[in-house]
């Protein structure tokens, strides 16, 4: 029957209703929380303890601000995941062939410089070799990356790396942000260093560069053209302050949005701020990990027996809990339990009785004075050298009481921060010295472990060598295969603890505070601290319903 006049509205009231109901049920499936939607808009302001002195990745390992603000306005042709893997930046994708000495990336289509100029593999060629180049007065570590890799534009959307050799954590490494050849391409590698581009870069990152005052307060505005997403968040402002308490103290005050509360902020700041319905807090963890060194060229330390039965003496779990206030994590072999090399290695318990057995086993019998010795009197004593911070004195002292308690005779030398490495760790002149190693963007223990890093600028300062510990870390860095990697340096973990070189401890964590305005950040492993700036794009302070 022909619809009627009367029937009409009726019909497309009903057609109307149905077409409502199908749209709150497709929005109902798609955001079952009820969830509010990220908009554009908003301003972020972060806390930060250094003005900025050179905002270009090739000079920013110095200064933690300048990371801070690399990691916000530039690119690397690679990106680091939550588990330290390798993942597309501004290369979409890469081949490696000849037997892991040839890397060629294929770059994104249509990506722009914040100045509007187009990027290219040439961009990519420049920048790496400034890095090669023979005056490049940078990153130490960058410089030794790239000793020997010739680099190529084999046509603007393609870029070729060529090794001398294989070496596995290449492409870990391939994070740094590229410059824009087209700004700095008339600058031989020494004016880069000081070059008027490092105070107002040009990247193509998240955020664009727009200035900053006398103080070093730097704005950033979003990158509209951002190839991952453009962020959410309109403007960013890193504000420059003198100390961490000055900056919880902002934080109070409601002046600033968020900052990173390492492990020097007080735990009293940190519970206070905690507690404070206004702020959002996330502990994250830091590759870096404190390790005490043992030099096991000493009569103290050329036997394993004495080596594991001091570590068994030791409560790592109650380490983070008195010395870090909770914010940390048991470190095993160095490898951060998070990374993908990670196999969860079984480590020696605290077992203080056991401890006390083995050094009995080991021919150390306590005397009189409650302190243990051999036979012909060699003594259980030593004492363990650490740069003069306050948290490095507590951890020390507080592995020195635990040690005594076994038998060991233990004392703290507390020298200046800016002679500790040159004068005692380097020239190897100490018993045991407590350290904060940075592993960097790849768990590659050789640097730290092989014995040809014994002598000095090596970082094997335990002076301790191991064939079978060559062998493996050898195999780890003459393969790409991250699996067989991983199967490598389980391997390593084994005759580690077996031998124990050295006593692993714990990694320190901060705290990220930030305004419960802001959503969408995801605690991860921190590479390094800019590493919290890793999804930045999908920050989101300002909402609009589902």
């Amino acid at each position: 029957m022909p619809l009627t006049q009367t029937r009409w509205p009726l019909f497309v009231a009903l057609v109307a209703g149905g077409v409502a109901l199908a749209l709150f049920w497709w929005v109902a499936l798609n955001n079952p929380q009820g969830e509010a939607v990220p908009a554009s808009g908003g301003r972020y302001v972060e806390g930060v303890v250094r003005p900025p002195q050179r905002i270009n990745p090739l000079f920013s390992y110095a200064n933690q601000t300048d990371a801070d603000l690399v990691s916000l306005i530039f690119s690397g042709l690679v990106r680091l995941g939550p588990d330290g893997t390798p993942q597309p930046d501004l290369a979409e994708r890469w081949e490696i062939t000849n037997n892991g000495q040839r890397y060629v990336f294929h770059l994104r289509r249509g990506i722009a410089w914040h100045d509007g100029e187009e990027f290219d593999a040439e961009d990519v060629a420049f920048t790496y070799r400034a890095i090669a180049n023979p005056d490049f007065n940078g990153d130490p570590a960058l410089a030794q990356l790239m000793q020997g890799v010739i680099v190529t534009a084999r046509d603007p959307l393609t870029v070729e790396f060529q090794l001398e050799q294989t070496f596995g954590p290449f492409l870990s490494h391939l994070t740094v942000g590229i410059l824009p050849q087209h700004l700095l391409a008339d600058l031989d590698v020494n004016q880069l260093l000081n070059a008027q581009f490092n105070s107002a870069p040009v990247g193509t990152g998240p955020y664009r560069y727009v200035g900053r005052d006398e103080a070093g307060n730097t704005e950033l505005t979003t990158n509209p053209t951002y190839y991952l997403g453009p962020p959410h968040v309109a403007e960013i402002e890193l504000r420059v302050f003198t100390t961490q308490q000055e900056v919880v103290a902002a934080m109070r005050a409601g002046d600033i949005d968020g900052a990173l509360l390492d492990e020097s902020a007080q735990q009293s700041d940190i519970e206070s701020l905690r507690a404070d319905s206004r702020w959002r807090s996330n502990d994250v963890i830091g590759a870096p990990y404190y390790i005490l060194y043992l030099d096991t060229r000493s009569q103290l330390f050329t036997q394993t027996e004495v080596r594991r039965a001091l570590f068994q003496s030791l409560d790592r779990d109650g380490l983070v809990a008195e010395i870090a206030g909770g914010r940390g994590e048991v470190s095993d072999t160095g490898i951060p339990p998070q990374s993908w090399a990670s196999s969860d290695p079984t480590m020696p318990g605290f077992n203080p009785g056991g401890a006390a057995t083995d050094l009995e086993a080991a021919g150390f019998f306590r005397g009189r004075d409650g302190t243990r010795s051999t036979a012909d009197n060699v003594r259980l004593a030593f004492s363990i050298v650490t740069a003069d911070v306050p948290e490095r004195v507590a951890l020390a002292t507080s592995l020195a009481q635990q040690m005594r308690l076994v038998g060991a005779d233990v004392e703290v030398e507390a020298v200046p921060a800016e002679t500790f490495i040159t004068e005692r760790l380097q020239t190897r002149t100490y018993e045991a010295a407590l350290v904060l190693v940075d592993p960097g963007v790849d768990p590659d223990p050789y640097p730290f472990w092989h014995s040809s890093q014994i002598p000095p600028p090596g970082l094997n300062f335990a002076n301790y060598a191991d064939s079978r510990i060559d062998d493996v870390i050898e195999d780890g860095r003459k393969t790409t295969d991250i699996a067989y990697r991983k199967d490598v340096y389980q391997l390593f973990d084994g005759y580690y603890i077996v031998e124990m070189p050295s006593f692993p401890l714990y990694a320190p964590g901060s705290t990220y505070v930030q305004t419960a305005r802001l959503q969408g950040f995801q605690a991860r492993l921190l590479y390094a601290s800019a590493s919290r700036f890793a999804q930045v794009n999908e920050w989101f302070i300002e909402t609009r319903a589902p």
